[in-house]
C-alpha cells in the first residue's frame, strides 16, 4: 500500500485523498521552460529525478499527468474535476482532466499556472497579462485505490 514514484521533468504525480492533495511530486527543471528529460541528446538520467514515497489508502485517487495538464490546470482545478466526478470510473476522470486541460490550452484569457509563471519573463510576450493557456502534450493516467 505504498506508492513509489520517480519524476524527471515537469510532469506531475499527485495523490488526492478526501478532497485534498495528500502528496505531490516535485517538478525538476534546469531553468524555466527547460525541464529535465530523457533523450538521445540529453545529459539527464533517471538518477537525476525526484522521488515520492507515500502510503496509499482505499479511496485515494492517483493522478499522473504530463506538463500539458499541469501547465493549464492548477491543483485546485484538478481537485474540482476529481470531486465533481468522484463516482466515475478512473478512465472517465482522466478523460475529463485531459479534455478540460485541452480546452483551457486554447483560451487566451485563462488564468493558468504556466501563464502566471511566464509573466514578466523576457521572451514571453504572450503571457505578460499573466493569462493564457499553453498548447502542449496532454496526457493523464488516473488510478482509484480500493
Amino acid at each position: 500500500n505504498v506508492l513509489r514514484a520517480l519524476n524527471l521533468g515537469d510532469s506531475v504525480c499527485l495523490v488526492v485523498r478526501d478532497g485534498v492533495v495528500a502528496a505531490r511530486t516535485r517538478e525538476i527543471v534546469h531553468y524555466f521552460d527547460c525541464p529535465y528529460q530523457l533523450g538521445l541528446d540529453s545529459p539527464d538520467r533517471p538518477k537525476d529525478g525526484t522521488t515520492l514515497e507515500t502510503d496509499i489508502y482505499p479511496g485515494d485517487i492517483v493522478i499522473a499527468g504530463s506538463d500539458g495538464v499541469f501547465d493549464n490546470l492548477s491543483d485546485a482545478d484538478i481537485l474540482d474535476l476529481v470531486s465533481s466526478n468522484a463516482k466515475s470510473k478512473a478512465s472517465v476522470i482522466a478523460k475529463k482532466i485531459c479534455d478540460t486541460s485541452r480546452s483551457v490550452s486554447f483560451d487566451y484569457d485563462a488564468a493558468t499556472p504556466y501563464a502566471r509563471a511566464a509573466r514578466g519573463r523576457s521572451g514571453y510576450a504572450n503571457y505578460q497579462s499573466g493569462t493564457g493557456g499553453k498548447v502542449d502534450d496532454i496526457s493523464c493516467v488516473v488510478v482509484k485505490a480500493s
